[in-house]
This record gives structure tokens, C-alpha cells and sequence, in this order.
């Protein structure tokens, strides 16, 4: 793996640089400018680009940005000391592949990034439709895991600040998310040729039941007709089964008593389906769905976390959706 490092602070250049120095499976490039990254690339094809936010010769994301796509295609990988929202939805919105904390780094995780990253660009520039084949959404599951770094610690964030808010209710569905994550990691690591049960087995039993109760406390008459065999793309069952369930937890908590919500999957001339009712409208389009941030204040903190799971699990871009409103009803469809 060719990685290459647009880093102008010295301290944090040696400081990944001690971290991969032992590690053969990297080959780790260093500029302090993108005009110097440029003028190392006639030497060389990069397959990974981490981009420190804040340099001297940095304008903005989005020209950053810029200026690398004028000399590779590599996967662009922003790594920042803070941990803004809007400054991850800037990255996001202008073609970045992930963002992560430099606190985070190391060999493992941009192993993770890097493997995931390389399929969601691939999905986001090789595919003008945004899919893969079945055979190519086939990846490890090793890849999940790198976004999740980030998004145990902002669950983290969102737990303490729920517990100190007295919201126990919140508190206790955000911790189940926290443990849902941790499991992700620890199955990732697993011999997956292995029949015993793994801890995912469990939190996908303890996630079901969830939803049971949530559909029951809130009043909300739910229909699943799902078949989760059939969502295999991602290269495993298990987290196919929960990403459909996170994605129904978080409607659901959206939800009010008398709402109803049927969720089906079919068979699909591209792929496989996920058919989403529900009689509320929650969510308005499509935008609103994958740019949480902007989602209608029917959506609660707990909701848009449980989305953002879900549709992480499941893999899926913006251009697999459609969601639309009729009648106040709302209709997605997730093709995976």
C-alpha cells in the first residue's frame, strides 16, 4: 500500500512515520505541499492520499481537493486535530473518501480506510450509476471498520452528553449503537470459519428485540418481510441483518402512535431491494437522507445515528436511493 502524506507539521510526519516505519506492507511518502506531492507522483503511482486539513499552502477543501484529482485518481483521505461536523460534511460534500482524527491513525485503521475508501471511490467514479456488481460489492469486512473509528467516539460524545442531560431513554439506545460498533471491530477480527456464535450473533438478537419494543412503546404498526439471506453483497449476513434493522430503529424513533411502517425486500433487475413505507413523513428527499446533519427536527440525535449506521452497514451511496414523498406518505428504496 503506497501512501502518500501532504503534511507541512514535522512533528506529525515523524510521528506516522515511526508508526509505519516497521511495517513492509506500507511505503510511506511524505510532501509539506500539494506542489511538491505533485512533482513526487512523476515518480510514482500513489494508492492512498492523506490530506492534513490545516497547511500553509491549504485554500480550502474543496481546492485541495482540486489540485490532487489533476494528478491521480487515488482515494483522498483528510486527516484533521478536530473534530468539526461541518468541516466533515465540507469533505464530504466536495468528493473526499473519509475524514479521520491524526489521533487515531495507525497501521490498522489506514489499512481499514484504505480498503474501504478504495470501494466507495471506485463506487463514486468507475460506476456512473454509483453500483457495483454483486461480485464486486463482495469486500471484507475489514473495510467497515475504519469509518466507524470516528463514529464510535462522536457516539461516545452524544452518550455523555445524554447521561449528563438526565435522558436516559437517549442515553440507553446510543450505548446499544456503541456496543453495536465494538462488536463490528471484534467480528472483523474473527475466523469466520468458525460455527460457534460470535458476540455480533447476540447484539443481532438484543437489536431485534429493540425494534420489537420500540414499534410496541411508540405505537407504531410495523410489518418486516425481509430476507436477509439475500443481502450478501457486503460479504457478510450478519451486518446485513443489522444495517436493515438500524436503518428501521432509527425511523421508528421518529415515529408517533397511529404511524405505520412496512419494510419488504424484492428482487431487483439491479440488484437486490429494500422497500421502505412509512405514513410519516420523516425524511423529505433524498438529500436529507445521506446529509443527516440537514434532516427535519422530527429527527432526534438517537435517529440520525442509527440512520448513519444502517446505511453504513449496508454499503450504500445516494445514487442506490430513491426517497420520496406522496400524500404524507413516505417511500424508500435502497438497492444493495
Amino acid at each position: 500500500m503506497r501512501i502518500h502524506y501532504v503534511e507541512d507539521n514535522l512533528r506529525d510526519a515523524e510521528a506516522l512515520t515511526d508508526m509505519v516505519g516497521a511495517d513492509s506492507d506500507i511505503q510511506l511518502n511524505i510532501s509539506e505541499k500539494i506542489s511538491d506531492f505533485f512533482s513526487a507522483s512523476q515518480e510514482g503511482e500513489t494508492d492512498f492520499v492523506l490530506l492534513d486539513v490545516r497547511r500553509p499552502d491549504a485554500i480550502s477543501i474543496e481546492d485541495d481537493i482540486r489540485r490532487v484529482r489533476s494528478f491521480t485518481s487515488a482515494p483522498i483521505i483528510f486527516v484533521t486535530s478536530d473534530n468539526a461536523a461541518d468541516m466533515r460534511q465540507e469533505a464530504f460534500s466536495s468528493g473526499a473518501d473519509a475524514v479521520i482524527d491524526k489521533g487515531d491513525l495507525n497501521p490498522n485503521l489506514l489499512r481499514q480506510l484504505y480498503l474501504n475508501s478504495s470501494i466507495r471511490h471506485q463506487m463514486k467514479t468507475e460506476i456512473p450509476e454509483g453500483r457495483l456488481s454483486s461480485r464486486e460489492l463482495k469486500t471484507s469486512v475489514e473495510a467497515l471498520v475504519g469509518p466507524f473509528s470516528y463514529l464510535e467516539m462522536s457516539l461516545q460524545t452524544l452518550l455523555e452528553t445524554m447521561e449528563d442531560a438526565g435522558r436516559s431513554t437517549t442515553a440507553d439506545y446510543v450505548s446499544h449503537l456503541l456496543e453495536t460498533v465494538r462488536a463490528i471491530r471484534t467480528y472483523s477480527q474473527d475466523d469466520f470459519s468458525k460455527s460457534t456464535r460470535t458476540p455480533i450473533h447476540e447484539l443481532l438478537v438484543d437489536t431485534a428485540e429493540r425494534v420489537s419494543r420500540t414499534a410496541k412503546s411508540r405505537g407504531v404498526d410495523l410489518i418486516m418481510e425481509t430476507e436477509t439471506s439475500w443481502f450478501t453483497q457486503i460479504g457478510s449476513r450478519p451486518l446485513a441483518s443489522l444495517g436493515i434493522q438500524h436503518l428501521i430503529a432509527g425511523l421508528l424513533r421518529a415515529c408517533q402512535s397511529g404511524d405505520r411502517m412496512a419494510v419488504r425486500s424484492e428482487r431487483d433487475e439491479n440488484g437486490i431491494a429494500l422497500n421502505i413505507f412509512v405514513s410519516r413523513a420523516i425524511i423529505t428527499s433524498k438529500e436529507m437522507l445521506f446529509n443527516l446533519n440537514a434532516a427535519a427536527p422530527t429527527l432526534g440525535l438517537d435517529s440520525k445515528a442509527s440512520l448513519q449506521l444502517g446505511l453504513t452497514l449496508l454499503g450504500v451511496t445516494s445514487a442506490q436511493a430513491d426517497v420520496h414523498v406522496h400524500k404524507g406518505n413516505l417511500f424508500i428504496k435502497v438497492l444493495v
